[in-house]
């Protein structure tokens, strides 16, 4: 009875482990983009950030892996927010966030990605404003120029009417 428990044990752990062993196999391309992402962490913690964006992009072009990839395509929407106007990398980072969003709808980072998501619209949206309230500024200059001109203009004019009254003035008084 104690032998028959005992390779039952045997018979349990080893099927057990032959199970890890195709899971693992299985497992293989998941292993590899989370150590793949582990290693982008430590970049990050290291200030490479060049090194961590390209490792990112890399988990993010690639077959999705829930988990990994979700948290790669926000870290990389992070790393494309760089300081500067270029609307370009708000872009890409608009599109990181929206691909997480759309493929990961349970994604833990989900509520981050749409908060940032939604940020990055109203920045956008307040430098299109900010362009057009400049364009009108300067507008509002050019036009103002161009009275101060016309308004120094009408007062030369003003001066020299002035100017021949006093002669017309001065011919009726003679």
């Amino acid at each position: 009875m104690k032998n028959t428990f005992t390779c039952f044990i045997f018979l349990l752990a080893l099927s057990g482990l032959s199970s890890c062993a195709t899971v693992r196999k299985g497992d293989t391309y998941e292993q590899e983009q989370h150590q793949k992402l582990v290693l982008a962490r430590m970049l990050l913690e290291d200030n490479r950030l060049g090194a961590a964006k390209r490792i990112l992009a890399t988990i993010a072009e690639e077959r999705e892996v829930a988990g990994v990839t979700d948290e790669a395509l926000f870290r990389l929407a992070l790393l494309n927010l760089e300081p500067g106007e270029k609307k370009i990398l708000t872009g890409n980072a608009g599109k990181n966030l929206e691909k997480l969003l759309s493929l990961f709808p349970s994604s833990p980072w989900k509520s981050h990605a749409a908060t940032l998501k939604g940020l990055l619209e109203a920045y956008d949206l307040s430098r299109e404003e900010n362009s057009e309230l400049e364009k009108t500024i300067r507008s509002l200059k050019s036009s103002n120029l161009s009275l101060g001109k016309e308004n120094k203009e009408l007062r030369q004019d003003m001066e020299k009417l002035k100017q021949l009254d006093l002669e017309l003035e001065r011919r009726k008084n003679r």
